[in-house]
């Protein structure tokens, strides 16, 4: 029989099970954690993503929002240096940090993302966040950009980063944020027995799900535990209309009804969106030393 509690990695207190057989919610931070299994393709094959939908229905919105990342980090890092994008996708943060003076490379554990982003020319490793970095390296940014939410071992992937950083440098983390309009919409909805926008928003039965949902005290509070110091925080956009309907359709399964009816809800509240709490937050910390 599963567990009913198991203790929670962002406050050491305990975390419970919370509505469904999958959920959890710690009683004292409010974390909200899966338990779903992750099981990444080593090598090429069909997941049930298509990944041309996926760079066509990203691609405005990351360019948007990386640019806003970028811009923080150049702020805290004058001198650039060297950039590490954990699970760098298509590449997107990749081509842009490059453009933007940084000597940036990435990690990518999906066989099919690193196929496709090795077309697209970026520079990236094929295999886990640490395993596949030498135990001496060290870059000046390290980036979590729309990842740190699918990796089970929270404190094992923030430790991980701090010893990786130089001193003086600078971990960003893009996640999903628990105050978003579209996450609260969808759990008020799965309250009521409508279960399908919360289980796309966990991504739930995908390759690598959600498996934490946060706000960005919460990650401040459990990188703070591994030694890092708050640098601040930056409000990021949660849906693009440009390439929506790609995005919506990036998984393959998505039934065509369910697919229109969350393009119309995501354009109906679209102004509402840009002015309420956002769905996604970027957290940046500071590792302490250096000049």
């Amino acid at each position: 029989m599963p567990t009913s509690t198991r203790a929670c990695q962002v406050c050491g207190d305990a975390a419970l099970r919370y509505r469904h057989d999958w959920l959890f919610q710690c009683d004292e931070c409010g974390v909200l954690s899966a338990d779903f299994p992750v099981a990444i393709p080593a090598e090429t094959s069909d997941s049930g993503i298509d990944e041309a939908a996926r760079e066509a229905g990203l691609a405005e919105l990351r360019r948007r929002n990386n640019r806003k990342l970028l811009a923080t980090l150049k702020t805290l890092l004058p001198k650039g240096g060297r950039l590490l994008d954990v699970g760098a996708g298509p590449g997107f943060l990749l081509r842009a940090a490059r453009e933007a003076g940084f000597e940036a490379e990435g990690i990518e554990p999906d066989a099919n993302v690193v196929a496709f982003a090795r077309q697209q020319g970026s520079p990236i490793r094929h295999g886990y966040f640490p395993d596949q970095l030498k135990s001496v390296e060290t870059f000046e940014a390290i980036v979590f950009n729309d990842v740190l939410e699918h990796i089970p071992d929270l404190r094992g992937a923030l430790s991980a980063s701090f010893r990786h950083l130089a001193p003086g440098g600078v971990l960003c983390l893009n996640c999903p944020d628990k105050r978003g309009l579209f996450f609260r919409v969808a759990a008020a909805l799965d309250r009521l027995g409508i279960h399908g926008p919360y289980d796309r928003l966990w991504q739930r039965g995908l390759p690598s799900p959600h498996v934490w949902y946060f706000t960005p005290a919460l990650l401040q509070h459990a990188a703070v535990r591994e030694g890092f110091e708050s640098a601040g925080t930056a409000r990021l956009e949660t849906i693009e209309l440009g390439g929506l309907w790609n995005r919506i359709r990036l998984v393959k399964a998505t039934p065509w009804p369910v697919a229109a009816a969350s393009f119309t809800f995501a354009v109906a509240v679209y102004p509402l969106a840009r002015i309420v709490p956002s769905d996604a937050t970027a957290v940046f910390l500071r590792k302490p030393g250096g000049g």
